[in-house]
């Protein structure tokens, strides 16, 4: 398995290994995630994100990609509550189902980490959603914490008025 950093002449295989990602978001939040986005927006996107210079995509393959990291350097400015720090946010990781539990994601993370060392960052995030219990098990089995849960409320179902009083 080879791990190097995605680029642009990538976008194509990125972008079909997103779709199994998203289409597990759609199923889960449907009224959240777009059915069925086109491959050039997609596409677009990433280009964008690629190219952006706090991102740092990687990409792993032997005969065909298996998996994906995505990642942006951030650095956080001094509040009245937080010291000033650098951080690296995971956007995603992605392994085809076939590939997974094979220790790609912890390739993946190693090479992500190496390159967070170099610039100097405190700590490696990332958010899970909670009905993807698989990642949560695996990124808990790559060493990740819970430090912050977010939650959502949902006030009414989109498009209706509510009930009138009786």
């Amino acid at each position: 398995m080879k791990i190097r950093q995605a680029t642009l002449s990538d976008i194509p295989a990125l972008v079909a290994l997103n779709r199994i990602v998203h289409a597990m978001h759609v199923a889960a939040f449907p009224r959240t995630f777009r059915k069925d986005p086109p491959d050039q927006v997609v596409a677009d996107a990433f280009r964008s994100a690629i190219q952006a210079p706090s991102s740092y995509w990687l990409l792993a393959e032997d005969v065909e990609a298996a998996a994906f990291l995505t990642a942006d350097f951030r650095d956080r400015a001094e509040t009245w509550y937080l010291i000033p720090h650098r951080v690296c946010y995971i956007g995603g990781i992605i392994v085809v189902p076939h590939r997974r539990r094979q220790g790609i994601a912890r390739a993946l993370l190693a090479e992500l980490k190496r390159e967070a060392n170099c610039r100097s960052v405190a700590r490696i995030e990332l958010d899970v959603w909670a009905f993807n219990e698989e990642a949560r098990q695996a990124f808990a089995h790559l060493g990740f914490r819970s430090i912050m849960e977010r939650m959502a409320f949902y006030a009414e179902e989109p498009n209706q008025s509510p009930e009138p009083a009786p």
